[in-house]
């Protein structure tokens, strides 16, 4: 600072007050001061469009106040270090002073060169310095609000402060609402109750939390998996980070179906191969025995050598399902509108729904994209999940909702019912060829099903709990 030329701008309407100012000014080394003066309040604000390093403005200025000036120069240059000059040690100008905007006041007649050049030097310094944090404010608010991933500001109750517009998207909350109330708490989102005892334990110990994994509430009935990151900014402040891991998580479900899919047609095959070769040699010579063995032989055996065809039978059966439904078929490929075919799929199973006394909700999006698949098989798929749905539900009760969307250029269906709900144990099983709950039925439904949509380059995803329904996700690729 010594080696600059600092610029003042002192507006007063007295000469003399100018010349005391500027006598006290010289006595002063470094940094140089050069003084410009302004004896109205109109002088002044012509000269403000100019640039100045420090303002001292006096209170008097014929009509008008320095308060008034102080307001102007305020709006010209946000950060520009004005200084109130008074006559008297009142106060209560003083603090009107500094509460719209001015850097310090000082008293005529009470103050010396040390004073002045501490008193300005000080002004600028703070200008600087609320300018920089401004312009950090600035930047931090652009990264706050342009972040891709939710981000919010709470306190140490978890009550949230700020948020993002990424946060307020997906989460539909807007902390400054008035509709808000006593506040959103982030505490509130946490669907598990252990997850929240961590949140509060680490609030409560002012302490930080990072890749934190817990499942959050969207609404009343959508949740995430989600990355969590809890960082302190001061004693009662804390930063949140949220990584939306449902996206990723549904990829890994999904190529891990894949594999699986792959990994049990692999076995079908070998299978097939290993026990359909040694079931021929058994059903050809239990025909032989058939014919050649003496009357009397064959009453004394009773009905031994039909029960062998008839379960080498049966087992040849099972191996053909095996392999029908874990190989990739040919496939008749035309354009057709998801809406229709899922319509077509209920008509098949709707004398069963209103027998029970089923409700049937619609969600169509009806401006949606068409896509290229095989009619009949993807309806076979659809009646499968449909049928196991009605299956699950009780009766008088139960709801059936439909839903038909476009999200990331795919087309998505989903099938979701009220009914009984998935066993946890029994999710990672679903699609195994012959797993079933069910008394009767061969197992191979949804393997099938699965089969039909991975066929097409789609993919299938389960979500249920038990007592609290299930959903199926299908998303196919839209027509090109």
């Amino acid at each position: 600072m010594s080696s600059e030329i600092i610029r003042i701008l002192y507006v007063d309407d007295d000469p003399d007050d100018l010349i005391l100012f500027s006598s006290i000014l010289k006595k002063i080394k470094e940094p140089i001061y050069k003084v410009e003066h302004a004896a109205s309040y109109e002088e002044a604000l012509e000269k403000a469009h100019d640039h100045f390093d420090v303002f001292l403005v006096d209170y008097k200025l014929g009509k008008e106040t320095g308060l008034e000036l102080i307001q102007e120069i305020k709006k010209k240059q946000k950060h520009a270090p004005v200084i109130m000059l008074t006559g008297m040690n009142t106060g209560t100008i003083d603090r009107e002073a500094l509460q719209i905007g001015a850097s310090d006041y000082l008293i005529k007649g009470e103050f010396d060169s040390r004073t002045l050049d501490r008193t300005l030097r000080y002004a600028i310094r703070d200008s600087q310095l609320m300018e920089s944090l401004d312009k950090a404010a600035v930047k931090f608010r652009s990264i706050f609000e342009r972040a891709a991933d939710p981000f919010l500001l709470m306190d140490g109750s978890s009550k949230i402060l700020e948020a993002n517009p990424i946060f307020t998207k997906k989460f539909k909350i807007e902390p400054h609402s008035e509709n808000s109330g006593l506040g959103y708490f982030f505490s509130d989102l946490i669907v598990d109750d252990i997850s929240r005892m961590i949140l509060m334990e680490v609030l409560s110990k002012k302490s930080e939390l990072y890749d934190f994994e817990a499942e959050l509430k969207i609404g009343e009935e959508t949740y995430i998996n989600a990355l969590i990151s809890i960082v302190k900014q001061d004693a009662n402040l804390f930063q949140v980070l949220i990584k939306d891991l449902t996206a990723m998580k549904a990829k890994e479900e999904e190529e891990l179906n894949l594999k699986k899919f792959s990994s049990t047609g692999r076995i079908a095959r070998l299978l097939a191969h290993e026990v359909k070769n040694p079931l021929t040699t058994i059903v050809l010579s239990a025909d032989q025995l058939q014919m050649e063995l003496p009357e009397n032989i064959l009453q004394e055996s009773g009905d031994l050598i039909e029960v062998i065809q008839r379960n080498c039978n049966r087992i040849n059966q099972l191996v053909t399902q095996l392999l029908e439904s874990t190989r990739f078929t040919e496939l008749d490929i035309a354009n057709h509108s998801i809406n229709e075919l899922l319509d077509e799929a209920l008509e098949h199973v709707k004398d069963r729904i209103e027998i029970k006394g089923f409700d049937i909700i619609k969600d169509y999006q009806t401006e949606i994209c068409n896509i290229d698949v095989d009619a009949e098989k993807v309806k076979i798929a659809l009646i499968n999940l449909i049928v196991n749905a009605v299956e699950a539900m009780p009766e008088n009760g139960g709801k059936l909702y439909l839903k038909t969307y476009i999200k990331s250029k795919q087309c998505r269906i989903e099938i979701k019912d009220n009914g009984v709900g998935i066993p946890k144990e029994n999710l990672e099983r679903l699609f195994e060829p012959f797993f079933t709950s069910k008394s009767s039925g061969s197992g191979l439904g949804l393997t099938n099903t699965q089969n039909i949509i991975l066929s097409h380059g789609g993919s299938i995803r389960v979500k249920s709990e038990e007592n609290n329904g299930t959903t199926f996700l299908i998303s196919f690729n839209l027509s090109s």
